[in-house]
């Protein structure tokens, strides 16, 4: 039987590793904003991996629809599901197993 343990606080979703690590991902304040958050970032608890996305002035914000290419990503609406994606994918190849607690 398997238990489940909760998420470390601030986590909104989770992607389970080949390996059987995770991959959590966190909606966070940026280096120099203290809050709200700016930026959602994954992490790969079994190798260490990390993809951050800003929610800053996108140069590519016109890939996802926008009609100018440099504005503001409110509340991580472009940055988030590209979080996802890269979280998901990672999940997907990493066999790393879990550190020890």
């Amino acid at each position: 039987m398997t238990t489940q343990n909760a998420w470390p606080e601030n986590v909104i979703a989770r992607y389970l590793t080949v390996g059987g690590a995770t991959v959590d991902l966190f909606e966070e304040s940026g280096y120099y904003i203290p809050t709200p958050p700016t930026q959602t970032r994954a992490h790969c608890n079994g190798c260490g991996t990390e993809q951050t996305e800003e929610w800053g002035f996108s140069i590519g914000a016109h890939e996802y629809g926008r009609e100018q290419p440099a504005e503001f990503d409110t509340n991580g609406q472009w940055a988030t599901p590209r979080a996802h994606r890269w979280a998901q994918s990672h999940a997907e190849t990493c066999r790393a197993i879990p550190k020890p607690a």
